[in-house]
């Protein structure tokens, strides 16, 4: 056998997928409607992808489902390409038993009609007598679809070898027929086997394409599965064995609308809920893991016009510095709104201080040892914390954003009614750590114990 190269590649996106009203079938036939506009611009990137392959690769020769839309997908390829397209019965569609119409596909003489210049002829390969693989007129179970295809491969490799000089086919058939092909061509036990240790099962998007290799042991491997990268949007309409429906049928295309509405509300609910209460990082993080957060901290003073031509003076530079020796404080990220507050921040040296007389502002001098109430916000993008040595450390998606319009004002009595009342904190609990603890965080703590209580 000198076949290499097996390419199977589902029909385009069809007409009757999208809202009616629906064009009329052209062959008259029930269930054999055309491609949707959109279906025929995946069949022209399906020929762009195939051309774009090394000529060693190309297909050869086409086998076509006697449907339509599988005839329609195969012209670009074959125009492209310069190929004959030739219909086959065993590539063609899959109904279930009991299905109330089993549509028998047009032959060569209704076909010609639309594809004049494509297509051989009865006599060069026969829709049906060639190989002789014929669904059921009465429909097929899942085991005699890929019983189907047990059959057809070694009758196709068998008439091939008539024609030494192919050595890469296409074929074009239907979501189900396309995954039948393919598991029996890989001896796999049935249509729902997995094709690797992955649990990995094969895709049928509206357009995608399979690609099986010979190798050296004359075994068939897969090389693509569903590949669709070469169309602009990608993959559509997948289906396999697990789906209830027939593939394309108005009940899956229903089923699907369902679906697609029932994801969009839930969509639509969850960012309405993430836009009205915020979610702390620390409900979502490990508690053995590591998380960064950022806080900014407000930028509170009187601007200077550093470009007033009036002033004389060389202007004071405008900075704003953390010292390292600074203290900040921060009270329990779990809150909605934590609160925070930076001090010992006074008298922070700029970058132009010489011999210890500052020559800067520092804003941030204006909040030192303030209280201020933050928010959970949302970062447009993310934040990469480096360490010094250049290296990756962590990501950052949320930030703490002060509230400037919130003034948190310690009562000096409460302050000293608190101060007085320090003992209430379990000191053989905290042992020496309590006496470390500035007064800031020990009403924080009293707070929190109290809110507990309540």
């Amino acid at each position: 056998m000198t076949l290499k190269r097996i390419y199977i590649a589902r029909h385009g996106y069809r007409a009757n997928w999208l809202p009616p009203p629906h064009p009329p079938n052209p062959t008259g036939i029930h269930s054999d409607p055309p491609l949707a506009p959109h279906g025929v611009d995946q069949a022209k990137q399906l020929a762009a992808f195939l051309t774009s392959l090394p000529s060693l690769e190309q297909p050869q020769f086409i086998l076509s489902s006697p449907f339509y839309r599988c005839v329609e997908t195969a012209k670009p390829i074959a125009e492209m390409l310069s190929l004959k397209v030739a219909l086959e019965r065993g590539v063609g569609e899959w109904y279930r038993k009991n299905r109330r119409v089993i549509p028998l596909p047009a032959d060569y003489d209704d076909l010609t009609k639309f594809f004049p210049d494509i297509l051989v002829t009865k006599e060069q390969w026969h829709r049906d007598n060639t190989l002789n693989v014929i669904p059921s007129p009465d429909g097929e179970t899942v085991p005699e679809i890929f019983e189907r295809g047990k059959k057809f491969w070694p009758r196709l490799f068998a008439e091939l070898e008539n024609h030494p000089e192919i050595e890469n086919i296409l074929i074009i058939t239907h979501a189900a027929t396309k995954i039948a092909l393919g598991t029996s061509l890989l001896g796999l036990r049935d249509v729902s086997d997995y094709i690797d240790d992955n649990m990995t099962t094969l895709r049928a998007g509206a357009c995608s394409l399979d690609k099986y290799v010979l190798n050296e042991n004359g075994k068939w491997e897969i090389k693509m599965n569903g590949e669709t990268n070469f169309l602009t949007d990608g993959e559509e309409m997948h289906w396999d064995f697990s789906s209830t429906w027939e593939a394309g049928s108005d009940e899956d295309i229903a089923h699907r609308k369902r679906e697609a509405e029932k994801k969009k509300k839930l969509k639509e609910a969850a960012e309405k809920k993430s836009q009205k209460e915020p979610t702390p990082i620390t409900e979502t993080a490990s508690p053995e893991a590591d998380f960064y957060v950022t806080v900014d901290i407000p930028m509170i003073g009187k601007n200077q016009n550093f470009d007033d031509s009036s002033n004389s003076q060389t202007p004071r530079s405008k900075v704003n510095i953390i010292k390292p020796s600074a203290q900040f404080q921060i009270t329990e990220l779990s809150n909605e709104k934590p609160l925070i507050k930076l001090s010992n921040n006074n008298n922070a040296k700029g970058a132009h201080d010489v011999n210890n007389a500052t020559d800067s502002i520092n804003n941030i001098n204006v909040i030192d040892g303030k209280i201020y109430e933050t928010s959970w916000r949302k970062l447009v993008g993310t934040d990469l914390i480096f360490d010094d040595y250049g290296e990756l450390i962590g990501k950052v998606t949320e930030h703490l954003t002060c509230n400037e319009n919130v003034k948190i004002i310690p009562h000096e009595a409460k302050i000293k009614e608190e101060n007085e009342d320090e003992d209430d904190i379990d000191v053989a609990e905290e042992g020496k750590i309590a006496d470390k603890q500035s007064s800031f965080l020990k009403r924080a703590v009293k707070y929190a114990k109290k809110k507990a209580e309540t």
